[in-house]
C-alpha cells in the first residue's frame, strides 16, 4: 500500500527542509521534483556517483552496481547515492552541500550613474465626482494630465475607484510617469517604482533590484538554476525536452519557481510590495529565453541551430508567472542568433558604454560566447565547451562554495597551497581552481604538453591506478573519498579550454585581427570573474598577451540589461548591436577540427 512520508533534509549548518512523498518514490526525482538542488552532473541516471548524502530511515538495499561509487567507510556510516534510493518509511538525508548559487559573489562592471531617470513622481489633482454632471474618473484624470497616456492595472483602478465620492472635494494624488509619456501608477501617497534585472545563466541565476528613479541597485542575489537536475547544460535540457512529453512544461516551471524565490527575497529584504515593482529587464543564453517563456527549444537539437525567437520582446509580468504588480512589464534583449544570446548583447551594451576599438569579449561558462569587436563590427561564436570550467565531469569537481578549493598556488617552499573557504577540509574542487592546479602542474612537469602525467609527479605524489587513468592524490577529503587530480579530469578541461580557444582563433581569423592589434581581453560571468590570467594563458586557454590587457568585467550581462532597463535609448542600442553581430558557426568553418586537435595540448 502507498502511503505519505516525510523527507526531511539536513544541511551542514543544522538547518534543515521537510517535505512530503510517498513510498516507493525514488529519492533523487523527488527533491527533483520539490527544487531541491540534488549534487551530480548525470540527472539521476546513477553514472556521475556525486549525489551522496547519509540517510537515516529505511530505503532499498545496497546494490553491488551502487557499491562501486562508494567507499566501504561511506557505506558503514550510511552514505547512499539518492539516484538508486527508494523511500519506504519517513527519512532524515544528510546533504554534504548548500545552495552555494547565493555564496558566489557577483560584481558589476560599473555603477550606472549617468543616466537621466525613466520615471517621473508628478503631484496631480483630480476634481470631484459631481452628482449633477459626473464625469467618469478617467477622462477627469485624463484631463489633469494631458498628453500623456494611462496604463493601470485593475487593481490600481479600484484603489481610486474607492477613494471617488459624491460630495468628495477635489482629490490630491501622485502619479508615476514612464518615460514622459506613460502614467502606470496613481496613489494618495508618494510610490517608488523599482525593476528587477534577470540573467538567466546556465548555472546559476542573478537577480538585482533596481530603483528606476535614481538608478541605485538596491539588492543582488544570485541562485543556482534548479533546472541543472535536470542536464547539466542547456543541449541536455533540450535533449530532456525531446525526451519527455511534460519535459518543457516541468523546465519552464522550475525557472519560474527560481526566478520567483529570487524576486521574493529581493523585496523581502529590500521591505517593499510586489506591487511596487514596474519593469524587468532580462538576458540569458538562447535556449534559457525559449525555456522561461514556455517555446520549444528543439531547434537547438540540430543544425541549423535556430530558435524560434530572436529579437527584443516585451511580456505582461504577471502573464510569464512572475511575483509582480498587475501592471509590470518584462522586457527580454535582443539576441544574435544561433547560441549568441541576450546575454551576449547585454554584455557588449556594457562594453560599448565603455570604449570602442579591437578587443575581445568572452564569456566563459558551460557556454562560451566569444566576440571579437573590430571598429564597431562584431564577430561572434558559440563555443560548446561542456561544463568542466564549472567543476562538471571532473571527479572532485564542485561549484564555489564553503569548503570548496577556489585558488592553488605554490607557497615559498614549494609546496601546493590549496585555499578552501569556510573549511579546513576541502570537499571538492571549483572550475577556476581547477586551472590554477593543472597550470601549476605544468610549470612543475608533472603533467606535460599533452596532457600527460609524467614520471615525475609519480615521484612527489601518491600516485594511483583509476577506472579515468592515473590519479595524484592531492588532499584528504570531508566526504571521505580524497581530492584528486586524473588524467579524464584533465582531458575533460583539454576539451573545455580548447573548444574555447578554437573559437577565439576562428572569430580573430574572420574578423582579420592580429594578435598584436589586440588591445584588451575582457573576460566576463561569475567564472571569468575568477580565472586567474596567467594561469588561463599559460594552458593555452586564452591568447599570451601582457596580463595587463586582460581585465575581469564581472557580470557585464547583468550591467547591459541594467542600462535597458533604466533607458529606452540603451534598448535601441541593444537592437542596433544585433544588426551588427556576424554570427559563425564553428562547425562548419574550414578547418575547425584541425584547429580544436591542436588547441588540445598546452
Amino acid at each position: 500500500m502507498v502511503e505519505k512520508v516525510k523527507v526531511r533534509l539536513i544541511y551542514p549548518d543544522g538547518s534543515y527542509y521537510e517535505y512530503y512523498t510517498f513510498t516507493g518514490v525514488n529519492l533523487w526525482h523527488s527533491m527533483a521534483a520539490n527544487g531541491i538542488d540534488v549534487a551530480g552532473s548525470c540527472s539521476g541516471r546513477g553514472t556521475c556517483g556525486k549525489c551522496k548524502v547519509r540517510i537515516e530511515g529505511q530505503v532499498n538495499e545496497i546494490s553491488e552496481e551502487e557499491r562501486e561509487y562508494l567507499l566501504a567507510e561511506e557505506i558503514k556510516t550510511g552514505e547512499r547515492l539518492a539516484c538508486y534510493c527508494y523511500i519506504n518509511e519517513d527519512v532524515d538525508v544528510y546533504l554534504h552541500y548548500g545552495d552555494f548559487g547565493s555564496d558566489v559573489k557577483v560584481k558589476l562592471f560599473k555603477e550606472i550613474n549617468n543616466l537621466p531617470s525613466r520615471v517621473e513622481r508628478r503631484q496631480i489633482f483630480i476634481p470631484g465626482l459631481d452628482k449633477e454632471a459626473p464625469i467618469p474618473l478617467q477622462r477627469r484624470i485624463k484631463k489633469a494630465l494631458p498628453g500623456v497616456m494611462l496604463q493601470l492595472g485593475s487593481s490600481n483602478w479600484n484603489e481610486l475607484s474607492s477613494l471617488d465620492r459624491v460630495g468628495r472635494p477635489a482629490l490630491e494624488l501622485y502619479g508615476l510617469i514612464f518615460d514622459s509619456q506613460l502614467v502606470r501608477a496613481i496613489s494618495r501617497e508618494e510610490k517608488s517604482a523599482y525593476g528587477i534585472v534577470l540573467d538567466l545563466g546556465s548555472t546559476s541565476l542573478f537577480a538585482a533590484l533596481v530603483d528606476l528613479q535614481g538608478g541605485k541597485v538596491r539588492g543582488m542575489t544570485a541562485k543556482t538554476n534548479m533546472q541543472r537536475v535536470y542536464g547539466a547544460d542547456v543541449i541536455s535540457r533540450v535533449s530532456y525536452c525531446l525526451d519527455n512529453p511534460d519535459g518543457l512544461t516541468r523546465l519552464h516551471q522550475v525557472l519560474i519557481n527560481n526566478i520567483n524565490a529570487a524576486i521574493e527575497e529581493l523585496q523581502r529584504d529590500a521591505e517593499i510590495s510586489p506591487h511596487d515593482i514596474y519593469d524587468f529587464a532580462v538576458v540569458g543564453n538562447p535556449v534559457m529565453l525559449h525555456l522561461l517563456l514556455g517555446i520549444n527549444p528543439s531547434g537547438f537539437a540540430a543544425a541549423p541551430y535556430s530558435g524560434v525567437i530572436v529579437d527584443e520582446l516585451n511580456f505582461s509580468a504577471r502573464e510569464l508567472g512572475f511575483t509582480a504588480g498587475d501592471n509590470a512589464m518584462v522586457y527580454i534583449l535582443p539576441q544574435a542568433g544561433g547560441f549568441i544570446g541576450a546575454d551576449t548583447i547585454g554584455g557588449l551594451l556594457t562594453l560599448q558604454s565603455q570604449k570602442a576599438g579591437i578587443y575581445l569579449f568572452i564569456d566563459i561558462g558551460t557556454n562560451g560566447e566569444v566576440v571579437l569587436c573590430k571598429k564597431g563590427q562584431f564577430f561572434a561564436a558559440s563555443a560548446a565547451a561542456g561544463p568542466a570550467f564549472e567543476g562538471g565531469g571532473i571527479s572532485c569537481g564542485a561549484r564555489a562554495g564553503a569548503g570548496v578549493i577556489d585558488r592553488v598556488d605554490w607557497d615559498s617552499d614549494g609546496k601546493l597551497q590549496f585555499h578552501i573557504p569556510g573549511s579546513q577540509v576541502a570537499n571538492g574542487i571549483c572550475g577556476s581552481a581547477i586551472i590554477d592546479l593543472i597550470a601549476c602542474m605544468l610549470k612543475a612537469g608533472y603533467i606535460d604538453d599533452k596532457g600527460i602525467i609524467t614520471s615525475k609527479a609519480t615521484e612527489q605524489w601518491v600516485t594511483r591506478g583509476s577506472e579515468r587513468g592515473m590519479e595524484i592524490v592531492l588532499l584528504d577529503s570531508a566526504a571521505g573519498a580524497p581530492i584528486v587530480l586524473n588524467q579524464e579530469d584533465i582531458r575533460q578541461l583539454q576539451l573545455a579550454k580548447a573548444a574555447l580557444r578554437t573559437a577565439i582563433d576562428i572569430v580573430m581569423e574572420e574578423a582579420g585581427v592580429s594578435l598584436q592589434q589586440l588591445e584588451n581581453i575582457y573576460m566576463a560571468g561569475a567564472f571569468g570573474s575568477y580565472v586567474d590570467p596567467e594561469n588561463a594563458m599559460l594552458i593555452k586557454m586564452i591568447p599570451t598577451v601582457d596580463p595587463g590587457k586582460v581585465v575581469n568585467i564581472g557580470n557585464a550581462a547583468a550591467q547591459g540589461a541594467m542600462l535597458a532597463l533604466l533607458s529606452d535609448k540603451k534598448r535601441r542600442e541593444a537592437s542596433m548591436l544585433q544588426d551588427k553581430v556576424q554570427c559563425i558557426e564553428l562547425a562548419s568553418y574550414p578547418g575547425f577540427q584541425e584547429k580544436f586537435i591542436s588547441n588540445l595540448n598546452f
